[in-house]
């Protein structure tokens, strides 16, 4: 985003309160993402995040304990669910919560998919590699994230790991580089 150059913004501040609520209306209408930003940060309870976080684990769980034919439905699926979760922390800037969300994600296909994730082939590997990219965007989140909090997710990361590493997405988790323990 650009930023605002130092005379620009003195004007801005100074500006009277009813003509920066007028400007601050007309740049909300003509921005949808903005307008659910404030509307999360300015109406929504203290219990707007917890609801966000669990209607979409609810989706998640939907989509990976689903029933499907082949890999590629699967992908299908997973692949719709990564909009959402990016369109969350783009609102609530949850960036813990996204990678829970994440590794629910990857945790939970790579046990209620097992048929789809066996052997490596043709069919499941793009399945793999979507699945090694989004550990190893997992990973690299993690980083970003403040030390004290990489105890919250050590536990879950190392369960995911394996598992990735030991199924179909195993070839394209060792070719990102991703360790098969974390920490």
């Amino acid at each position: 985003m650009p930023v605002l150059e130092k005379t620009l913004r003195r004007a801005v501040v100074e500006l009277p309160a009813s003509r920066k609520d007028k400007l601050l209306l007309q740049l909300l209408s003509g921005n949808p993402i903005l307008q659910e930003q404030m509307a999360f940060e300015l109406l929504e309870g203290e219990d707007a995040m917890a609801t966000r976080r669990a209607a979409l684990q609810a989706h998640i769980q939907t989509h990976t304990k689903g029933f499907y034919y082949n890999a590629s439905e699967l992908l299908i699926c997973l692949r719709q669910v990564c909009p959402l979760l990016a369109h969350h922390v783009k609102i609530t800037d949850d960036l813990e919560g996204e990678i829970w969300l994440l590794l629910q994600l990857l945790q939970e296909t790579l046990t209620y998919q097992k048929e789809h994730l066996h052997t490596l082939s043709g069919a499941n590997e793009a399945l793999g590699q979507f699945l090694a990219k989004r550990a190893e965007e997992v990973v690299q989140k993690l980083a970003k994230l403040h030390e004290d909090l990489h105890v919250e997710f050590e536990d879950e990361v190392n369960a995911v790991l394996p598992l990735l590493h030991n199924s179909a997405a195993g070839y394209a988790a060792r070719k990102l580089g991703l360790p098969v323990r974390w920490k």
